[in-house]
């Protein structure tokens, strides 16, 4: 029994000092934060090993930090992972599906900015087709007709003014064939005889005036049909046509005229693009198409932009600005106590074990002592 009580309390004794021993070397890791100093002698084992230490370990974080854990491929592998591509598309495919809502207008999406879009646009609009326009007054301005009118164009219009002659006949015959082109020869006639008296009074010895009116018109609708006046007709309106193709554009409009025109031309392509209607309607009505691309292409390519990108450029932007010094002094900045408080909250169960294995190593080398000192 005596023996048995000496293996106890050897056992406790060797529990006791092997936990209090680990005890106090976890201690030391944090404390003393400063060193103490007796006869101007540093004493042992102050300060702690941490503050001791903590320039150093600031310095190997950073280092570990930049060149093991933010490296190209490291990085590259991590965006890569299925999860965080499943993750990165999809945060792009929830702004997309945004864009589907009804309230989601041009408008609305422009007053983030503080931007009257519709006010914004046309007034580019405006700017854009203006200049256009008044550059191409200047550049061709001193140019002949012929040579702005593109080939097809104009002979199209060659082809058009070949039948211009006949057209003219044909409404001519027309005319006069019916009782408005009748009515109208008698009324001259009228106004003629008015005018012309005792000439008129010498006629109608011989003719009355509806017999007059009959003939003129019978020879009228007769030089429609006659080659010759078609032949003059012809020359006359391709002399007038080649003369008008010769002719400078500024001939033909003029700097007042090319402003009106500017001016028409402008408003009628603002009003035809009708921007104030357009900007306010929900984008997914106004460019159905446009959102279905988005969901289908855009955001699986810039995905994979994101990834490509972020991988090649995130390391050396680290590196620029330096993430070493920056992790080095930040560490370097925290109070003892926190850093205390930190690491003990990250390692405190295998804190507690560390301890926990001194007093069970105590306890067995005092075991082991109590039976050597009873059996030796």
């Amino acid at each position: 029994m005596h023996a048995f009580l000496i293996i106890i309390f050897m056992m406790i004794i060797g529990a006791l000092i092997g936990g209090v021993t680990n005890m106090i070397a976890v201690r030391m890791l944090f404390h003393p934060f400063k060193t103490y100093y007796i006869f101007n002698k540093r004493v042992p084992f102050t300060p702690g090993l941490i503050p001791k230490r903590r320039g150093e370990i600031a310095d190997k974080i950073g280092q570990v930090i930049e060149e093991h854990l933010l490296t190209e491929t490291l990085i590259k592998s991590k965006l890569n992972a299925p999860k965080s591509r499943e993750a990165i598309e999809e945060l792009f495919l929830k702004q997309i599906h945004k864009l589907k809502y009804d309230g989601v207008t041009i408008q609305s999406l422009a007053k983030h900015f503080d931007i009257d879009a519709a006010q914004l646009t046309n007034s580019q609009m405006d700017t854009v087709i203006s200049n256009q326009l008044n550059q191409y007054y200047n550049d061709h301005k001193e140019t002949p007709i012929k040579q702005i009118i593109p080939d097809d164009i104009e002979l199209n219009m060659d082809q058009k003014i070949e039948l211009v002659p006949d057209l003219l006949f044909e409404r001519a015959r027309i005319y006069l064939k019916s009782e408005k082109g009748a009515s109208d020869i008698s009324s001259m006639l009228d106004t003629f005889f008015n005018e012309k008296g005792k000439i008129v009074g010498l006629l109608q010895m011989f003719m009355t005036k509806e017999s007059i009116a009959d003939r003129i018109q019978h020879e009228l609708i007769r030089l429609t049909n006659h080659p010759k006046a078609k032949a003059i007709a012809k020359q006359i309106i391709d002399n007038e046509y080649e003369t008008f193709k010769t002719k400078k554009l500024t001939e033909i409009v003029n700097e007042e005229q090319f402003n009106s025109f500017k001016s028409t031309v402008v408003d009628l392509v603002i009003s035809y693009a009708n921007i104030n209607n357009k900007v306010n309607q929900p984008l997914h009505h106004l460019m159905p198409d446009f959102i279905v691309f988005l969901e289908k292409k855009v955001s699986q390519t810039l995905t994979d932009l994101i990834i490509e990108k972020g991988s090649k450029y995130i390391s050396p932007i680290m590196k620029k600005i330096n993430l070493r010094q920056m992790v080095e002094e930040q560490i370097n900045s925290f109070d003892l106590a926190y850093i205390e408080r930190l690491i003990i909250d990250i390692a405190n169960k295998e804190l507690k074990l560390i301890m926990l294995l001194g007093f069970l190593l105590g306890g067995i080398i005092g075991l082991l002592q109590g039976v050597i000192a009873i059996f030796v």
